[in-house]
C-alpha cells in the first residue's frame, strides 16, 4: 500500500533531456477534499471525499488570488473556487501557501518567463480599479426617470416603448422606455407599512441591483469606453427583441441588464484567460442561471416580463463585448472607434429627451399629433390609458384646436368602449371633451352615466352643475379624492339622485 500523505513522483526517475520531476504536494482539505500539486499539472478534489479529478495543466493557469477567505485559481474554461475554512491549517497550508506552490510550479514550465508575464499582466488589470462611472451614470438616469414619474404620470406614457407609435414616428421611445420603470401601488398587505400613496418601485429596484452588480463587473475589465458600446448595442437589441416577439407596451431597464449578463458570458467563454478571477463567476452556475430565466421566468411570467426584450438585449451585449476584442490595462485606452460611439450614444440619449419633452410638458401641438398617431394605432385594449391620458389633456390644456378636440372625442370614446363603460373616471374624460367641444347635452349625459357608477362622489355632481350651467364652465371641481368644498356643495340646487334608467349615450 502506498501511503497518501508521503510526496511521490508522479512521473518516475527523471530522464535525459526532461526536466527534473517535482514531487507531488497535497493541501488537506476538510472532508476528504484535497488540492494535489502533481508533476504535469493539479487536482482539485472536493470536499466530499471524492477521489476523481480532472488533472489541471499548469500550463492553464491564468490567473491567481488569495484572500484570508478564498483561493480563486483562474482557467481560461473554469473558475475555480476553494474557501479558506475548508484548508485543514488555513495558517500554513491555507490560501497564500497554496498560491505560492502553484506560482512555483508555473514558473518551472520551459516558457515561464511569457506565462507569468501573462499571469502578471492579469493581475496589473485587477489592479486597475477605476469608478465604474459609466454604470452610476445608468442608475441615476433610471431614478431620475422614476422621479418624473412619480412628479408626471404622463411620463412613462410618454416614453414607454410602443410599437405601433414607434412605427407612426415617435422615434424618441426606442431610447426613453430603458430608463422608466414601473410603479405599482403598494399590496394591501404592506398598508400599515408603505404609504398608500407612494408606488412601490419593485421593479426599479430589481433593475438597479443587476445594472450595479453585473455592470461592475463587466465596466471593470473592458472600462468605460466599451462598456458604453455595450450598453448601446444591448439598448438595440433590446429593441429588435420587442419587435420580433411582439410585445405591445415596455418600459424597464431589464434589457440592459440582460446585455451586461450577455457581455460577462462573451468574456467569459472567448477571453477568461484575461480576466481576473476576482471579476468572474463560476461559469456553471452563470449559464444555469441564465437558463433559469430564459426558459423559466420568463415563460412562467410571461403576461409581466418582456421575455423578447431580454433575449434581444442579452445577445446585443454578447455580440458587443465579442467584437470589442481581449481585455486589458492597453485595451481600456479610447480609440477613435470608441470616442466616436460614445459621443453617438449621447447625441441618442439627448434626441430621445428632446423627442419625449414636448409630451412632457403637455404642449397643445405635441399631443395633437401624438393623439393623430394614438388614433391610427389599431383599437387594443391596452391603449385605454393612453387614450384617456391624451383625451383628457387637451380637452383641459389651452387652446386646443378643434381638429384636437375631435381627436380628444374620439380617443375618450374609444377609451370608455374598451373599458365596458364602467370606469366612471373615464366617463368623464369623455364628458369633459364633449362639453370642451360644445356638445352639452352629450356632456351631460355622460356625466350622468358616471355619477351612477358612483353616486357618492362629488366631483361627478360638480361637474355635471358645470354642464348644465349652475357652475362657471371655466370653474372646474378638484379631482376625485380631493377634498371638495363643503360649503359649496350645501348651496348647490337640485341635488336629487340620477335616474337609473335614463337612457345612455353611445358617440
Amino acid at each position: 500500500m502506498m501511503d497518501p500523505e508521503k510526496p511521490i513522483d508522479a512521473r518516475g526517475p527523471a530522464t535525459s533531456g526532461q526536466r527534473p520531476a517535482a514531487p507531488t504536494r497535497r493541501f488537506r482539505l476538510t472532508r476528504g477534499g484535497a488540492l494535489i500539486l502533481e508533476q504535469e499539472g493539479f487536482r482539485l478534489i472536493g470536499s466530499r471525499g471524492l477521489r476523481r479529478s480532472l488533472l489541471h495543466a499548469y500550463e492553464t493557469i491564468s490567473h491567481l488570488h488569495a484572500s484570508e477567505r478564498v483561493l480563486l485559481i483562474g482557467t481560461p474554461d473554469e473558475l475555480l473556487t476553494v474557501r479558506a475554512r475548508d484548508f485543514l491549517d488555513a495558517t500554513e497550508e491555507g490560501p497564500e501557501a497554496a498560491k505560492v506552490a502553484l506560482l512555483a510550479r508555473v514558473a518551472s514550465l520551459p516558457d515561464a518567463e511569457s506565462r507569468l508575464g501573462a499571469i502578471d499582466a492579469v493581475e496589473q488589470l485587477g489592479r486597475h480599479d477605476a469608478p465604474a462611472w459609466v454604470v452610476w451614470t445608468t442608475a441615476l438616469l433610471c431614478v431620475v426617470a422614476t422621479i418624473l414619474q412619480l412628479l408626471e404620470p404622463l411620463v412613462d406614457q410618454a416614453g414607454a416603448l410602443l410599437p405601433d407609435l414607434l412605427a407612426r414616428g415617435e422615434y424618441w421611445r426606442a431610447i426613453t422606455f430603458h430608463f422608466l420603470h414601473d410603479l405599482s401601488p403598494p399590496p394591501a398587505w404592506l398598508s400599515g407599512f408603505w404609504p398608500a400613496w407612494l408606488p412601490m418601485p419593485f421593479h426599479l429596484v430589481v433593475n438597479l441591483a443587476g445594472l450595479l452588480i453585473l455592470g461592475h463587473l463587466v465596466e471593470r475589465p473592458l472600462g468605460a469606453w466599451r462598456t458604453t458600446m455595450v450598453l448601446a448595442l444591448s439598448g438595440v437589441g433590446t429593441v429588435f427583441g420587442i419587435l420580433a416577439h411582439g410585445h405591445l407596451n415596455v418600459l424597464g431597464a431589464s434589457g440592459l441588464v440582460s446585455g451586461l449578463a450577455g457581455a460577462m458570458l462573451a468574456c467569459e467563454l472567448h477571453y477568461g484567460d484575461a480576466l481576473p478571477t476576482f471579476w468572474r463567476l463560476p461559469r456553471r452556475l452563470f449559464i444555469g442561471s441564465l437558463v433559469v430565466q430564459f426558459l423559466v421566468i420568463d415563460q412562467l411570467w410571461g403576461h409581466v416580463l418582456a421575455g423578447g426584450a431580454h433575449l434581444g438585449g442579452f445577445a446585443g451585449g454578447y455580440l458587443a463585448a465579442w467584437m470589442l476584442g481581449r481585455p486589458g490595462v492597453d485595451a481600456l485606452r479610447a480609440t477613435p472607434s470608441l470616442k466616436l460611439g460614445m459621443v453617438c450614444t449621447v447625441l441618442l440619449l439627448t434626441v430621445g429627451v428632446s423627442g419625449a419633452w414636448p409630451l412632457v410638458r403637455h404642449d397643445m401641438s405635441a399631443l395633437e399629433r401624438h393623439a393623430a398617431r394614438l388614433y391610427d394605432s389599431p383599437d387594443a385594449f391596452y391603449l385605454y390609458p393612453f387614450d384617456n391620458a391624451t383625451a383628457w389633456l387637451i380637452a383641459t390644456g389651452d387652446g386646443p384646436s378643434p381638429m384636437g378636440l375631435d381627436l380628444a372625442v374620439a380617443l375618450a370614446d374609444r377609451a370608455v368602449s374598451n373599458t365596458g363603460r364602467i370606469l366612471p373616471g373615464i366617463l368623464d374624460t369623455l364628458a369633459e371633451a364633449l362639453f370642451q367641444r360644445g356638445d352639452r347635452l352629450a356632456a351631460v349625459l355622460t356625466i350622468e352615466e358616471a355619477i351612477r357608477l358612483d353616486p357618492f362622489e362629488p366631483y361627478y355632481q360638480e361637474q355635471r352643475q358645470r354642464f348644465i350651467g349652475v357652475r362657471d364652465a371655466d370653474d372646474r371641481p378638484p379631482p376625485p379624492g380631493e377634498a371638495p368644498d363643503r360649503d359649496a356643495l350645501d348651496d348647490l340646487p337640485e341635488r336629487r339622485p340620477i335616474d337609473p334608467w335614463a337612457p345612455r349615450l353611445t358617440t
